[in-house]
């Protein structure tokens, strides 16, 4: 895996149990003799130098601290989409996240022993009307820009009709998503080892289930709504308006997120989570 030099440091800064940790684990990084590179915001918050945004994080693992939102933002914006992420989990779920705060420490001391493996997750590059706008993690969600207003979705793949639905809002989702907005909205929980695309409408006027695609013919959604205005929203973070009647495309994308793991697989590892979830929330 290599030797790692330069460490990204990165933090929710909304949150003082985030950013208390953030600087527990810059110290620690400076005295094992570490070059650490703190995310920008983080740098001016705390006064640190060298601090730089995650568009330009060039460097050999990040770290990040918060949540899976947390992650996402990273995923989405690092230069080099495979560099590892060691994710430390400040939030409520961290699907995503490997370890909790009272473990930082020593899963960074593991990181710079080389004692860790890589998971690599599939992402989705997203095109409107052919113009790629960004790649994604967990998901894309169509939906109108305004909520009250439904849309048909006029769904294909290689160019062959399967599907047109009205609904609120529709979801592709990743098998890493699928444990995300699509399993609140209904879906399936997808192993993350398939190679497939995974669509889940939001308030069918049909009643219907998800549907899992393969990921290895084009999927291309139409929504002709002559007079809706539609947008698209890639993980949560990154929102695109359309003109009525546009086309959004969803390929494979051409890079993957990269985690560091010292446990069990992300899919072994948070279905019994997940279904602890489901009995907690029927009660």
């Amino acid at each position: 895996m290599g030797r790692i030099e330069e460490i990204g440091l990165v933090t929710r800064v909304d949150e003082e149990g985030a950013i208390d940790l953030a600087m527990r684990l810059y110290g620690h990084l400076l005295e094992a003799g570490a070059k650490v590179v703190p995310e920008a915001d983080f740098a001016r918050l705390k006064g640190l130098q060298g601090g730089r945004s995650l568009s330009n994080m060039d460097v050999d693992l990040v770290v990040t601290v918060g949540g899976d939102g947390t992650v996402l933002k990273a995923c989405m914006l690092l230069p080099k989409p495979e560099t590892p992420i060691l994710a430390i989990n400040m939030g409520r779920r961290g699907y995503l996240t490997e370890v909790d705060p009272e473990g930082a420490i020593p899963a960074l001391d593991r990181c710079l022993r080389d004692e860790y493996f890589i998971e690599e997750h599939s992402k989705i590059s997203i095109f409107v009307n052919d113009e790629h706008i960004v790649d994604a993690l967990n998901d894309a969600l169509i939906a109108p820009a305004i909520p009250s207003k439904m849309l048909t979705f006029e769904i294909y793949q290689d160019y062959q009709s399967i599907i047109k639905m009205r609904a609120d809002a529709l979801i592709v989702a990743t098998p890493t998503g699928s444990t995300a907005h699509s399993l609140s909205a209904g879906g399936p929980i997808v192993d993350t080892s398939l190679n497939s695309f995974l669509l889940t409408f939001i308030c069918p006027l049909d009643p219907i289930g998800s549907i899992v695609v393969s990921a290895e013919k084009d999927l291309d959604i139409r929504v002709p709504s002559p007079a809706v205005k539609t947008v698209v929203i890639a993980d949560g973070r990154y929102e695109r308006g359309m003109k009525p009647s546009s086309k959004v495309s969803i390929r494979p994308s051409g890079h993957k997120a990269a985690f560091v793991r010292f446990q069990k697989p992300f899919f072994i590892r948070n279905l019994p989570n997940i279904i602890s979830r489901g009995k907690r929330e029927e009660r």
